[in-house]
């Protein structure tokens, strides 16, 4: 029923709405993708962060599928540097994806309000001396149609940046833990 009502609208002939409303889309095509694919990938890594810390806690050794053993076992001498260093890179490695869903959920409103500006701008060309409500109303709330998306590419890639996140958190906690551990035995 959108899309239909999408298609009536004469102002969204303008290439650059055009160009907005698919440039939004796109970005929330990348904003699930990026979210599902890391989502996955943190939740993996976690549970097997987590699962080696219960060995660690059980009197166990460091499980081989540890971010930390690689380096453990890589090291003559282990220290809280070399640990430390081996948690810079796994920070690395879990914070992608979380860059680019700030830069969405931080510019898609401003595209979308671009897109808005511009169909303004040809609403108001396209009009003729006789304006009134009846003919200004529509161009406008046509018009919005390109923040409206905006903000709806925005809503999801803030909430999955959030999320994404606090996962990122948690691994970096128990990474610490296992680094502790280490360090203290």
């Amino acid at each position: 029923m959108l899309l239909e009502n999408l298609s009536n609208y004469q102002y969204l002939a303008n290439p650059i709405t055009l160009t907005v409303i698919g440039w939004l889309l796109l970005y929330l095509f990348f904003v699930f993708f990026v979210f599902l694919y890391r989502y996955f990938n943190l939740s993996s890594w976690i549970k097997k962060e987590n699962n080696s810390l219960n060995a660690l806690l059980m009197g166990g050794m460091l499980s081989s599928s540890s971010s930390l053993n690689s380096c453990k076992e890589r090291s003559e001498n282990v220290d809280i540097h070399v640990l430390n260093a081996c948690i810079e890179a796994s920070k690395k490695e879990a914070k992608k994806g979380l860059t680019f869903l700030s830069i969405v959920s931080s510019t898609s409103p401003f595209i979308g309000l671009f897109g808005t500006v511009v169909s303004i701008l040809v609403a108001f060309s396209h009009m003729g001396n006789n304006t009134s409500l009846a003919l200004v109303a529509p161009a406008i709330s046509e018009a919005l149609i390109a923040t409206a998306i905006g903000i709806l590419v925005a809503i999801p890639a803030y909430s999955f940046h959030q999320i994404l996140a606090n996962k990122f958190e948690d691994l970096i906690s128990i990474l610490k833990m296992q680094r502790d551990f280490i360090i203290n035995d």
